[in-house]
């Protein structure tokens, strides 16, 4: 996400924001036409503004020059290569980005959502927890939009799962220093459990990271995976100690390995890849962090064949906000960040690099791992989001 949550931590931000998108009520909002948290009322103006339709990006352009603008909130701050190409593609329509991590732009879209406000009209985030599904999208304060002739080139499970529309996934994996290590020195996730690795992995804290806590929650639901990966790795069956299950115990037994926790990937790739090092740690951090290998002169590199799995995928996800008062703009905006119809769009160009898989067939990849041979974990936002809350306060018991 690459920012923290201010103030508070992810915890009770994300408690706080249930709460106000549960007391959404039926009234209408001050400064807008549809009832506040109205899923009904939500549903009849995507119709109306024909989010179930695909048009063409010509017919698009003509309607979005109207409106002159378009809102967007991205969890990325390369928005701003977007905001350039979309400018200069389509002349007399002008981008308006802010670049929020995905926790504060939840918090955001509910707060204003609730007073009447409708002021993004594209969303670019990642699930946090399941809770843009289970929740915002429930309610109706963010919408799919799915053009069929876009979904169509995509390959599955993009193409046909209901999250929300896909351009391209990440993961979270192990990175390491390549001028130390020939070849990646984690195999296996238990590894960093061990006395050599005591002291010497940096993660983002799970309590400001939602990404860290969405894959601590991909290791208990795949306890099963953890338990086998164990044996694989310690010759025994594994000893829970109490704990629910393998994923649940892994987590407890890297809490006492001290870890180093940190508020940003940057920061840990940073001090993974220095130059220079005889005994570097190693850091968990997003795929996309290789870019600053090139940028800063690290040395990066990071292991995808891993067991049980590298970790689960993290789908980067495009919304259309309720109300939006840019619907077209938006519309020809998110076929932008997703390549056009013919794949050749620049507007996907700045999410098309080294850790980053997009999702379409017919677009050619940066990245030498085919998305197929990825191995990961599916993002299940119902079981983060039902089970988030007992693997916040299991962890906070570790500390």
């Amino acid at each position: 996400m690459g920012k923290t949550a201010s103030r508070t931590t992810i915890a009770l931000l994300l408690s706080s924001v249930l709460l106000a998108v549960s007391g959404c009520g039926g009234t209408t909002g001050s400064k807008g036409n549809a009832a506040n948290g109205d899923s009904g009322n939500a549903a009849g103006w995507a119709e109306k503004a024909g989010l179930n339709k695909t048009e063409t990006s010509a017919e698009l352009y003509a309607k979005a020059k109207e409106e002159g603008s378009v809102v967007l909130y991205s969890m990325s701050s390369r928005v701003s290569d977007v905001k350039d190409s979309f400018e200069a593609k389509y002349p007399g329509v002008k981008v308006e980005a802010y670049n929020i991590s995905s926790v504060d732009m939840l918090e955001k879209l509910v707060r204003e959502h609730g007073a009447g406000i409708y002021n993004a009209d594209v969303i670019f985030t990642k699930d946090t927890g399941g809770t843009f599904t289970m929740e915002l999208l429930k309610k109706g304060i963010v919408h799919k939009y799915m053009p069929s002739d876009l979904v169509g080139k995509m390959v599955e499970p993009y193409k046909t799962q209901v999250d929300g529309f896909v351009p391209y996934v990440e993961v979270r994996g192990i990175f390491y220093n390549s001028e130390v290590y020939k070849t990646p020195p984690i195999t296996n996730w238990w590894d960093l459990t061990t006395p050599e690795w005591k002291g010497r992995l940096m993660i983002s804290d799970p309590m400001k990271s939602a990404d860290t806590m969405d894959l601590f929650l991909a290791f208990v639901q795949n306890a099963d995976d953890m338990k086998q990966a164990y044996k694989e790795k310690f010759g025994k069956d594994i000893e829970l100690n109490g704990s629910p299950n393998a994923g649940y115990e892994f987590i407890r037994r890297l809490a006492k390995n001290d870890l180093i926790l940190t508020n940003s990937g940057g920061d840990i790739v940073k001090a993974v890849g220095k130059t220079g090092q005889t005994k570097p740690p190693v850091g968990l951090a997003v795929s996309t962090k290789l870019r600053e290998a090139q940028g800063q002169g690290l040395k990066l590199g990071v292991s995808y064949d891993i067991k049980p799995k590298v970790s689960h995928v993290e789908q980067a996800l495009l919304y259309i906000g309720d109300q939006s008062k840019h619907p077209n703009a938006a519309k020809l905006l998110i076929r932008w960040m997703a390549g056009e119809a013919d794949g050749n769009g620049d507007g996907l160009k700045p999410f098309n690099i080294w850790g980053a898989w997009p999702t379409r067939s017919d677009v050619k990849q940066v990245e030498d791992l085919p998305l197929a041979k990825l191995n990961v974990w599916k993002y299940d936002p119902v079981f983060y989001y039902e089970n988030s809350p007992k693997v916040r306060d299991f962890w906070l018991k570790q500390q």
